[in-house]
Protein backbone atom coordinates (compact mmCIF):
# COMPACT_ATOMS: atom_id res chain seq x y z
CA UNK A 1 0.00 0.00 0.00
CA UNK A 2 1.06 3.27 -1.11
CA UNK A 3 -0.05 7.20 0.15
CA UNK A 4 0.79 9.47 -3.29
CA UNK A 5 0.42 12.91 -2.70
CA UNK A 6 0.26 15.80 -5.32
CA UNK A 7 2.36 18.45 -4.83
CA UNK A 8 2.05 21.57 -7.21
CA UNK A 9 -0.21 23.55 -8.82
CA UNK A 10 -3.96 24.11 -10.09
CA UNK A 11 -3.36 20.69 -12.50
CA UNK A 12 -1.94 19.06 -8.92
CA UNK A 13 -4.79 20.50 -7.13
CA UNK A 14 -7.51 19.11 -9.98
CA UNK A 15 -9.00 22.83 -11.68
CA UNK A 16 -11.20 22.47 -13.54
CA UNK A 17 -12.39 19.05 -13.06
CA UNK A 18 -15.94 18.60 -11.60
CA UNK A 19 -14.54 14.70 -10.35
CA UNK A 20 -11.79 16.37 -8.00
CA UNK A 21 -8.81 15.69 -10.76
CA UNK A 22 -6.17 13.35 -11.31
CA UNK A 23 -5.66 12.92 -7.95
CA UNK A 24 -8.93 12.45 -6.77
CA UNK A 25 -9.42 9.54 -9.27
CA UNK A 26 -6.08 8.44 -7.96
CA UNK A 27 -7.14 8.06 -4.86
CA UNK A 28 -10.36 6.23 -5.87
CA UNK A 29 -8.50 3.80 -8.25
CA UNK A 30 -6.59 3.24 -5.03
CA UNK A 31 -9.23 2.49 -2.72
CA UNK A 32 -11.20 0.23 -4.77
CA UNK A 33 -7.69 -2.14 -5.50
CA UNK A 34 -7.01 -2.00 -2.12
CA UNK A 35 -3.50 -0.18 -2.90
CA UNK A 36 -3.52 2.70 -0.62
CA UNK A 37 -4.73 6.42 -0.84
CA UNK A 38 -3.77 9.90 -2.47
CA UNK A 39 -4.20 13.11 -0.53
CA UNK A 40 -3.95 16.40 -2.54
CA UNK A 41 -1.75 18.77 -1.66
CA UNK A 42 -1.79 21.00 -4.85
CA UNK A 43 -2.91 24.64 -4.17
CA UNK A 44 -3.92 26.77 -7.51
CA UNK A 45 -1.68 29.33 -8.49
CA UNK A 46 1.21 28.71 -6.80
CA UNK A 47 4.68 29.50 -7.72
CA UNK A 48 7.35 27.46 -7.33
CA UNK A 49 8.62 30.20 -4.31
CA UNK A 50 4.64 29.75 -2.87
CA UNK A 51 5.56 25.48 -3.07
CA UNK A 52 9.27 26.14 -1.64
CA UNK A 53 7.44 28.34 1.68
CA UNK A 54 4.97 25.02 2.34
CA UNK A 55 7.38 22.12 1.33
CA UNK A 56 8.26 21.65 5.25
CA UNK A 57 4.50 20.97 6.05
CA UNK A 58 3.81 18.67 3.31
CA UNK A 59 6.41 16.55 4.28
CA UNK A 60 6.06 17.09 7.77
CA UNK A 61 2.55 15.35 6.99
CA UNK A 62 3.84 12.55 4.72
CA UNK A 63 6.53 11.44 7.19
CA UNK A 64 4.02 9.48 8.97
CA UNK A 65 2.39 7.94 5.94
CA UNK A 66 2.73 4.71 4.83
CA UNK A 67 5.08 4.26 1.70
CA UNK A 68 4.64 7.91 0.61
CA UNK A 69 4.77 8.80 -2.88
CA UNK A 70 5.24 12.16 -3.90
CA UNK A 71 3.18 13.43 -7.72
CA UNK A 72 5.29 16.15 -8.55
CA UNK A 73 3.52 18.55 -10.95
CA UNK A 74 4.67 22.39 -11.23
CA UNK A 75 2.47 23.82 -13.43
CA UNK A 76 3.27 26.92 -15.57
CA UNK A 77 2.86 29.89 -12.45
CA UNK A 78 6.36 30.95 -12.69
CA UNK A 79 7.07 31.40 -16.31
CA UNK A 80 6.74 35.26 -17.20
CA UNK A 81 3.86 36.25 -19.78
CA UNK A 82 4.53 38.89 -22.42
CA UNK A 83 1.48 40.89 -21.25
CA UNK A 84 1.57 40.23 -17.48
CA UNK A 85 -0.78 41.51 -14.85
CA UNK A 86 1.14 39.46 -12.61
CA UNK A 87 4.72 40.19 -13.17
CA UNK A 88 5.53 39.74 -9.43
CA UNK A 89 5.06 36.84 -8.61
CA UNK A 90 7.29 35.42 -11.54
CA UNK A 91 9.84 33.05 -11.04
CA UNK A 92 13.39 33.56 -13.25
CA UNK A 93 13.99 29.88 -14.62
CA UNK A 94 17.41 29.70 -12.57
CA UNK A 95 15.39 30.06 -9.52
CA UNK A 96 12.77 28.07 -10.55
CA UNK A 97 14.90 24.44 -11.39
CA UNK A 98 17.02 25.63 -8.13
CA UNK A 99 13.78 24.99 -5.96
CA UNK A 100 12.49 22.10 -8.04
CA UNK A 101 15.11 20.85 -6.81
CA UNK A 102 14.89 21.10 -3.71
CA UNK A 103 11.46 19.76 -3.80
CA UNK A 104 12.14 16.65 -5.41
CA UNK A 105 15.31 16.41 -2.55
CA UNK A 106 13.08 16.95 0.00
CA UNK A 107 10.46 14.50 -1.09
CA UNK A 108 13.00 11.72 -1.92
CA UNK A 109 14.51 11.75 1.40
CA UNK A 110 10.89 10.86 2.46
CA UNK A 111 9.83 7.83 -0.35
CA UNK A 112 9.66 7.60 -3.66
CA UNK A 113 9.34 10.53 -6.16
CA UNK A 114 7.36 11.08 -9.44
CA UNK A 115 7.91 14.27 -11.69
CA UNK A 116 5.17 14.99 -14.26
CA UNK A 117 6.42 17.55 -16.42
CA UNK A 118 4.24 20.50 -17.37
CA UNK A 119 1.82 20.78 -20.51
CA UNK A 120 1.28 22.52 -23.54
CA UNK A 121 -1.04 25.92 -23.71
CA UNK A 122 -2.66 27.90 -25.54
CA UNK A 123 0.33 30.20 -25.98
CA UNK A 124 -1.46 33.03 -27.53
CA UNK A 125 -4.75 33.09 -25.22
CA UNK A 126 -2.30 32.57 -22.48
CA UNK A 127 0.15 35.59 -23.23
CA UNK A 128 3.35 33.31 -23.58
CA UNK A 129 6.35 32.97 -25.13
CA UNK A 130 6.71 29.19 -26.78
CA UNK A 131 10.03 29.03 -26.63
CA UNK A 132 10.13 30.70 -23.10
CA UNK A 133 7.84 28.22 -21.99
CA UNK A 134 9.64 25.23 -23.30
CA UNK A 135 13.03 26.15 -21.69
CA UNK A 136 10.80 25.83 -18.24
CA UNK A 137 9.45 22.75 -19.39
CA UNK A 138 13.27 21.57 -20.47
CA UNK A 139 14.49 22.66 -17.49
CA UNK A 140 12.25 20.97 -15.01
CA UNK A 141 12.58 17.64 -16.57
CA UNK A 142 16.78 17.53 -16.77
CA UNK A 143 16.41 18.60 -13.06
CA UNK A 144 14.30 15.63 -12.45
CA UNK A 145 16.26 13.41 -14.91
CA UNK A 146 19.73 13.96 -13.17
CA UNK A 147 18.04 13.82 -9.58
CA UNK A 148 17.00 10.18 -10.60
CA UNK A 149 13.38 10.99 -10.20
CA UNK A 150 11.19 8.89 -12.55
CA UNK A 151 9.63 11.31 -15.16
CA UNK A 152 6.36 11.04 -17.16
CA UNK A 153 6.08 13.33 -19.39
CA UNK A 154 3.03 14.76 -20.24
CA UNK A 155 4.35 17.94 -22.15
CA UNK A 156 5.43 15.10 -25.22
CA UNK A 157 2.28 13.05 -24.82
CA UNK A 158 0.13 15.82 -25.68
CA UNK A 159 -0.20 16.49 -29.24
CA UNK A 160 -2.35 19.10 -30.78
CA UNK A 161 -5.06 16.55 -31.37
CA UNK A 162 -5.02 15.64 -27.67
CA UNK A 163 -4.39 19.18 -26.98
CA UNK A 164 -7.87 19.96 -28.01
CA UNK A 165 -9.46 16.77 -26.36
CA UNK A 166 -7.92 17.08 -22.89
CA UNK A 167 -7.16 20.98 -22.07
CA UNK A 168 -9.89 23.25 -20.84
CA UNK A 169 -11.48 26.30 -22.77
CA UNK A 170 -9.37 28.54 -21.04
CA UNK A 171 -6.44 26.78 -22.84
CA UNK A 172 -4.51 26.65 -20.04
CA UNK A 173 -6.17 23.86 -17.46
CA UNK A 174 -6.87 20.03 -17.85
CA UNK A 175 -10.31 19.34 -18.77
CA UNK A 176 -12.23 16.01 -17.08
CA UNK A 177 -10.82 14.18 -19.94
CA UNK A 178 -7.17 15.54 -19.21
CA UNK A 179 -7.56 14.52 -15.43
CA UNK A 180 -8.28 11.21 -16.47
CA UNK A 181 -5.38 10.91 -18.95
CA UNK A 182 -2.62 11.60 -16.38
CA UNK A 183 -4.57 9.76 -13.49
CA UNK A 184 -4.48 6.67 -16.04
CA UNK A 185 -0.43 7.62 -16.90
CA UNK A 186 0.22 7.45 -13.11
CA UNK A 187 -1.73 3.97 -13.23
CA UNK A 188 0.06 2.63 -15.84
CA UNK A 189 3.66 3.66 -13.69
CA UNK A 190 2.35 2.47 -11.03
CA UNK A 191 1.64 -1.25 -12.49
CA UNK A 192 5.40 -1.12 -13.88
CA UNK A 193 6.94 -0.69 -10.80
Amino acid sequence: MITAYSFGASTAEGSKDDEGGFVARLDRFLRDTDGGIAINHGIGGDTTDMMISRLPGVIEDMKSRTNPLALVTLGINDVPRIVDEKSEIRVPLDRHTESLDRILAAAAEIGDVLYLTQYPVDYVARSLDPDITRSYVTGGEEIARAAGVDVIDIFQMITPDLFDEFIFEDGLHFNNRGHLFICNQIIKYLNRR
